[in-house]
């Protein structure tokens, strides 16, 4: 959204900047704080578009939306009640670009669409300023320009009043630069990462920069929890790869180093041992000394609990394989003390029949009634979760580990620490019909989900390796069943109930999400405001770490 947004900037600015010109005051405009604000928008916009929210540019687009809303600030209570020129300042010519479409754009964009820099940095948008304002008054006392703001005719207004001009405009530049980068200071210590689902995408992929996972066209969950004071990052691991492969993609992103798949797996999986280099680029800062926790949605939640067991327990199979010398300390175990919470949510932690009823030959999918228009637009789902084969072994995929019994066999694999606390958040986009049977609630289920939601409804059957799937499997969420995204099987667990004290060690099954699969994302067409169930969670989240 960011990008897009400044990319209407730059057409903005450029079109302000040709009227400029066809009036021959390119260059003579210089002069003017206006013109110099717009010019540094300019730049800046064209540096967020071409190189993403980079910390030096979010540095330079704080400077310039500070001194364009001083641009602003200047022209409607200073220049207007001083001229009457409403029209030729606001809304003709380059002012109505220059002086009121930009500037209230930018702060818009600035405020709820970019990253924002630590207003530690006020002080570049007051030395700017200042610097050209005694630039000004010694162009104005030395008869080398007149103004060109009344302000800052020195030799007219007197010492006195000058000085009191220019301290009225440092504070109301000091105010607006406040005002605008101002956002609330850390409420907890605790870091919260977050891992996204099968075909997601995170803060390492440009799809983020227009639509976040994490909240989708209702905004930046993530940027939404750090102006809240909440220290949140959004991971982005292989869209379809295996849980493993995640795991690993995760710790490389959480510590800054190469991803490193283990010598064992890559060897047995058909692919490259060594992926991509976080180096210089971690996901945070301090990553072994902070503590944190980890929220997983959808195939999310089988990642981070694997990347739980390797990080504290290490892989037995690849310390017995790898010289000592070469072996990853993900793969050593031993670490993760700093582990605080785990939470799933819409997490297929036993599996999900969206998988396993294409493989039941007692099953005909085919007989169960679905609405035409759901048919067509069921394929969104299949071709934008199927993975592109690579070459490598096809347990190697995220569609393997979604399957019942392999999810089953991972959960075993996968230890329940005493000291992490766990969390589980099921969602449910049926309701129950008449006789007793679930039917996919099409006003709150997106219409891609309702052909897959329908059929998971009306399935019961029996896995290959023996599990029975029966009517508590029907209620779902268009991708997951809602009984699935619970605890894993045999995991101590409970309903969550706020009135009791949370302990370490055992699985909160917390209250049924009324939603589908991307409610907890935002939702697509059957949109949600989730800022507030995130900015409860990280809340509830945040005294464990004491």
């Amino acid at each position: 959204m960011a990008r897009i947004i400044n990319l209407i900037i730059i057409i903005l600015e450029l079109t302000a900047f040709a009227k400029v010109r066809k009036k021959g005051r390119l260059k003579s405009g210089l002069v003017y704080y206006t013109q110099i604000s717009n010019l540094i928008t300019l730049v800046s916009s064209v540096l967020l578009v071409v190189l993403g929210q980079k910390y030096f540019v979010e540095v330079f687009r704080f400077l310039s939306v500070s001194m364009l809303a001083m641009t602003f600030f200047v022209t409607v209570c200073i220049l207007i009640p001083m001229s009457g020129r409403v029209k030729e300042l606001l809304f003709s010519g380059s002012g109505l670009f220059h002086h009121l479409l930009i500037p209230v754009l930018s702060v818009i964009s600035y405020r709820f669409a970019e990253d924002r820099v630590s207003i530690g940095w006020i002080w570049l948008p007051l030395a700017v300023t200042l610097v050209y304002g005694l630039t000004m008054l010694y162009l104005n006392a030395k008869g080398k320009t007149d103004g060109p703001y009344p302000f800052f005719r020195i030799t007219q207004n007197g010492a006195a009043k000058t000085v009191l001009w220019m301290t009225a405009l440092m504070i109301a530049t000091a105010a607006l630069s406040f005002g605008i980068g101002y956002k609330k200071s850390m409420q907890t210590d605790m870091k919260y990462v977050f891992v996204h689902g099968l075909s997601g995408w995170g803060s390492y992929d440009r799809m983020n920069e227009f639509i976040p996972y994490w909240g989708l066209t209702g905004g930046s969950v993530i940027r939404y929890l750090n102006n809240q004071g909440y220290d949140s990052y959004a991971a982005s691991v292989d869209p379809t790869g295996s849980a493993w492969d995640r795991a690993c993609e995760l710790y490389a992103q959480l510590t800054g180093t190469r991803v490193d798949y283990g010598l064992v797996h890559s060897s047995a999986a058909g692919h490259d041992r060594f992926g991509e280099d976080f180096a210089g680029r971690a996901l945070m800062d301090d990553f072994a000394d902070s503590k944190f926790s980890i929220i997983g949605h959808s195939f999310g939640g089988a990642t981070i609990r694997l990347f739980s067991e390797i990080l504290k327990n290490g892989s037995e199979e690849e310390r017995a394989g790898t010289d000592e010398a070469g072996l990853s300390p993900f793969f050593k175990g031993g670490n993760g003390n700093n582990l605080v919470a785990l939470v799933t949510l819409a997490a297929p932690t036993n599996g999900t029949t969206a998988y396993d009823r294409y493989e039941d030959a007692d099953f005909d999918s085919t007989a169960v009634k679905v609405e035409e228009k759901y048919e067509k637009r069921s394929g969104f789902v299949s071709k934008g979760t199927q993975a592109e084969m690579d070459g490598r072994a096809l347990w190697d995929y995220a569609a393997n580990d979604m399957h019942i019994d392999n999810a089953l066999a991972l959960n075993e694999r996968i230890t329940t620490f005493d000291d992490v606390y766990y969390f589980a958040y099921p969602c449910d986009s049926t309701v129950k019909n008449e006789d007793g049977s679930v039917s996919p609630d099409p006003s709150i289920t997106e219409s891609i989900f309702m052909k897959g939601a329908t059929i998971m409804s009306r399935y019961t059957g029996v896995t290959k390796g023996g599990f029975t799937i029966d009517a508590s499997w029907q209620a779902n969420d268009g991708l997951v069943n809602t009984a699935s995204a619970g605890a894993p099987v045999g995991a101590p667990m409970e309903a969550y109930d706020a009135r009791n004290n949370l302990v370490p060690g055992r699985w909160y099954v917390m209250p049924t999400f009324r939603g589908d699969h991307m409610s907890l994302q935002g939702g697509l067409t059957k949109r949600i405001n989730i800022k507030p169930f995130y900015l409860d969670l990280v809340k509830m989240l945040a005294p464990l770490s004491e």
